[in-house]
């Protein structure tokens, strides 16, 4: 009996060491939950975009070439440009050399250095005008008003307005225009810097300006077309 005693006792106790615990007095160890992020997807980036990042950059190189070459040009006249007394003195006998050079009105022979353009007086004119020198022309020529042709002593002569005065001149020759008209030809009295000359001219009826042509400068004169008024004006 005792046997069976202590072996039902044995079974009990066994199976109060088998039962669940309450669920109150169970406890659980939290679960933490894995943190995730949402997923950014980058903006997609077009052919023509890319290209015109490229332009940028390549131009910003560019520049900053381009400064760095600009610095190094100055830097190098400022170097250059340290000159000693005896340089200075140099330089600027060869800049009043040339300045005397490009001053000179007359030849070793003793012509005249005429400009593009010189300042004339024409006939018993006070008022200057700007003669165009073309040496390329044969005959000189100057613009007139109101053109007349008339007959003196069986003579041809005109008469015309220039600068607002009437003259009266016996005619030379005659001469044909480009478009073929005929024009006469007379002696003028003109003036240019020291010389005081009778030149002969084709009149212009309607005509504005001189033209002073090789019959002008044949044997007095020569042309540096690089400048102009190189004369001074007549008096």
């Amino acid at each position: 009996m005792k046997k069976t005693a202590v072996g039902l006792l044995t079974l009990f106790l066994f199976g109060c060491a088998q039962q669940p615990i309450n669920d109150k007095q169970q406890v659980t160890a939290p679960v933490v939950k894995p943190m995730t992020k949402p997923l950014a997807f980058a903006p997609m980036v077009t052919a023509a975009e890319m290209q015109a990042a490229a332009k940028a950059q390549t131009a910003t190189a560019e520049k900053k070439a381009s400064k760095i070459k600009k610095q190094a040009v100055v830097n190098t006249n400022v170097t250059t440009d340290k000159i000693t007394a005896s340089t200075a003195s140099a330089k600027l006998a060869a800049v009043d050399h040339k300045q005397k050079a490009t001053t000179k009105k007359t030849t070793k022979d003793g012509m005249l250095i005429l400009g593009h353009h010189e300042w004339v007086l024409i006939l018993s004119g006070t008022k200057h005008i700007s003669a165009y020198i073309d040496p390329k022309s044969a005959t000189s020529r100057i613009g007139v008003k109101d053109l007349v042709e008339f007959e003196r002593d069986g003579d041809n002569w005109v008469k015309f307005h220039f600068q607002a005065k009437e003259y009266k001149y016996p005619v030379k020759s005659w001469s044909k225009s480009e478009d073929k008209k005929r024009l006469p030809v007379v002696s003028l009295r003109t003036k240019l810097g020291d010389r005081n000359d009778e030149v002969v001219y084709q009149l212009i009826n309607g005509g504005n300006g001189v033209v002073l042509g090789e019959n002008f400068m044949r044997d007095i004169a020569i042309q540096n077309n690089q400048r102009k008024y190189i004369q001074p004006r007549a008096k």
